[in-house]
């Protein structure tokens, strides 16, 4: 059986847990040779342990903190290099003509463990920066692509398709006409795609929209008239009340427009939607309910663990930008699943009483 191999992540993580065991059994070995201990002495020692403790720790913490692989190497060499700043500091302490105290071993010691610990706070901090900052960057590059690159190729791609679409259609060739129509499908699914992938990227933008008290009765309406134009088959139950109004922005009938259609579109009887809305001080509540199957758990899993994984994953991204929406609003999405079909429930946060007189004035004549 071959040993694991060592790496950045596990040499960086023992050499911070070493470092943590050294300082703790040192501060341990003074305050246990200290005959009778002051309160300051006790309070030194504390103050020295609670980080030298979080260092012991650090194998369990360091790997679910954010970082892997040479950013926790990067963060145990902050952590060295706070270890050695305050050893200079004991050094020159300890040469400097002053008078010595019983004291000065702890104080020392301490200082150490707090140099060590911030040390790697600090390297875990400037990691942490440069991982969003890179994954800032990533997900601006892959949108630009969905958005611009990917779109264009697939308009090309659906512009020659329909070239020989007609081409089958003069030859009077069915199962080639049919191979087509297929294919000219799954573009436009691919493409539908893309333009979720550009609401994705406004989606995560959310400091840079404008939120306000929306009247969500109007968006449900909307959503059903535009659903069941599409498909008359559809059957919609509606108990909405005259006004509600919750903090929003103009994604408000997208998340509709995924919730209602997804429900639509994946039944496999005659649709029928059940659409209700709840009032519970501030928070309002729209359950959706729908006569389709159950929900996977699987994808009821993915949503909860917020994590996708080869074995366990979503089928589509219009339930991810539903609960990012949401989520940007300061709401939650709720699945709730049983024999008779699904429920989703959308909380929002209502509006305050300032917004109330502030929308009153506005009103005002």
């Amino acid at each position: 059986m071959t040993s694991p191999a060592l790496t950045k992540q596990s040499l960086g993580t023992g050499y911070v847990v070493a470092t943590g065991v050294v300082i703790t059994g040192a501060l341990l070995a003074h305050g246990i040779s200290t005959a009778r201990p002051s309160l300051i002495d006790m309070v030194i020692l504390s103050v020295g342990l609670t980080p030298a403790l979080a260092l012991v720790a650090a194998n369990y913490w360091l790997p679910v903190s954010g970082l892997s692989g040479d950013q926790i190497w990067t963060a145990a060499e902050w952590c060295g290099l706070g270890i050695a700043l305050f050893t200079l500091i004991k050094v020159v302490v300890l040469l400097a003509p002053i008078p010595q105290s019983s004291m000065i071993p702890s104080i020392l010691a301490s200082g150490v463990a707090v140099g060590g610990f911030g040390g790697i706070l600090f390297g875990w901090l400037l990691e942490l920066r440069r991982s969003r900052r890179r994954l800032a960057q990533s997900n601006e590059v892959l949108f630009r692509v969905l958005r611009h690159d990917l779109r264009n190729d697939l308009n090309v791609a659906l512009g020659h398709l329909g070239e020989l679409q007609r081409d089958a259609t003069e030859r009077g060739d069915p199962k080639c006409r049919a191979h087509a129509d297929k294919l000219s499908g799954t573009i436009d699914a691919i493409i539908d795609t893309t333009e979720k992938a550009r609401q994705i990227e406004f989606a995560f933008d959310a400091d840079r929209r404008a939120q306000e008290p929306i009247d969500l009765v109007p968006c449900i309406r909307e959503q059903i008239k535009n659903t069941t134009q599409s498909h008359p088959e559809a059957t919609v139950e509606l108990d909405l009340p005259k006004q509600s109004r919750v903090y929003a922005d103009w994604m408000l009938d997208i998340v509709f427009r995924n919730v209602i259609e997804n429900a639509v579109v994946h039944c496999e009887e005659t649709p029928t939607l059940y659409i209700s809305v709840e009032e519970h001080g501030r928070t309002v509540f729209v359950h959706i309910g729908d006569n389709c199957p159950s929900i996977p758990q699987h994808e009821r899993e993915v949503l909860d663990s917020r994590q996708e994984t080869q074995l366990h994953h979503s089928k589509g991204i219009g339930l991810w930008l539903t609960t990012w929406i949401v989520e940007s609003y300061g709401g939650a999405v709720h699945l709730t699943t049983s024999d008779d079909g699904n429920v989703v429930t959308l909380e929002f946060c209502g509006p305050t009483v300032l917004d109330e007189i502030r929308q009153t004035l506005r009103e005002w004549p």
